[in-house]
């Protein structure tokens, strides 16, 4: 029983016939009440503690080789911001008839895209996000993308790369390609903005994507004001360490104003040191494209 020991006290039928106990010997400790059968041919040491990753291991051991916890299950175990222990999701090809309540997306996920997170098989940071997007609203989708880049787990290189291969990564592929190849996620400069706009009571919307008059993405700026063709931009949103990057901002900037955008630029010594002098300026834009 040695194998319980790292899989939250549990263990498949299958392992122990490996480890030398025969069918009569599994009968005889579920008999006993040393061994308590949780799922088909997945059983539970007597004295194992119970948690939320015992019940999610059980899921994967039930779903065999290949199976992983995946979507809201991964994410949990990733850490996501607004994901904790709760409904229990594995991807794996058996159909679920255990009269358990846990979901099977029935589908083998690349090894390539799966790793071990609190000694549990799941989908990798990519992975996850992909299908996480997939059951949140399109608001929480922005949101996750800009945590995993803020916490390195992707870049936006490799989900170009990523989403272009990928047919099934349609959510995540339009979330990818609403932002600069240089775009940087919400900032310490951002957040500061955020807390000094809420304060003043000025409406905005954030992470706002502009588009043309066709439809077309145009880009995603830091705040757009309610009821007001004015946009406010970070100055720490993007790295300007060369001419290129000046140009790019440059005809960024002429793209919004050609839309009839009013740009307001929030730098961190007038966020944080002259906020009024800031604001002044946010409402003067009001004003005069009210």
């Amino acid at each position: 029983m040695a194998k319980a020991s790292k899989q939250y006290g549990l263990i498949t039928r299958a392992q122990i016939l490996q480890s030398g106990l025969t069918d009569d010997g599994i009968w005889w400790r579920l008999r006993k009440g040393s061994l308590k059968e949780v799922l088909p041919s997945v059983y539970r040491v007597t004295g194992a503690r119970r948690c939320w990753e015992q019940d999610l291991m059980a899921a994967k051991l039930w779903g065999g080789e290949g199976a992983v916890a995946s979507y809201r299950s991964a994410a949990a175990l990733w850490g996501f911001a607004g994901f904790g222990p709760g409904p229990l999701e594995i991807s794996a090809l058996k159909q679920n008839r255990t009269g358990t309540a846990f979901k099977v997306h029935r589908i083998l996920v690349d090894p390539a895209f799966t790793t071990s997170k609190l000694g549990i098989p799941v989908t990798n940071a990519f992975r996850t996000l992909r299908d996480a997007v997939t059951i949140i609203s399109l608001k929480r989708g922005n949101q996750l993308l800009d945590e995993l880049l803020r916490k390195g787990l992707v870049s936006m290189t490799s989900l170009r790369e990523a989403v272009d291969r990928d047919r099934g990564a349609g959510v995540l592929r339009r979330l990818v390609n609403e932002r600069d190849p240089d775009y940087q996620p919400s900032s310490e400069l951002q957040a500061a903005t955020r807390r000094l706009l809420i304060r003043a009571g000025i409406e905005f919307v954030e992470e706002f994507v502009v588009t043309d008059d066709k439809g077309n993405f145009v880009a995603r700026v830091d705040f757009k004001l309610v009821g007001s063709p004015v946009v406010i931009e970070s100055d720490g949103r993007a790295n300007h360490s060369s001419k290129l990057d000046w140009q790019h901002d440059l005809d960024r900037r002429n793209l919004l104003t050609a839309l009839g955008l009013g740009v307001i630029h929030a730098t961190w010594d007038k966020v944080t040191n002259r906020p009024d002098e800031f604001l002044a300026e946010v409402r003067s834009a009001q004003a005069r494209r009210t």
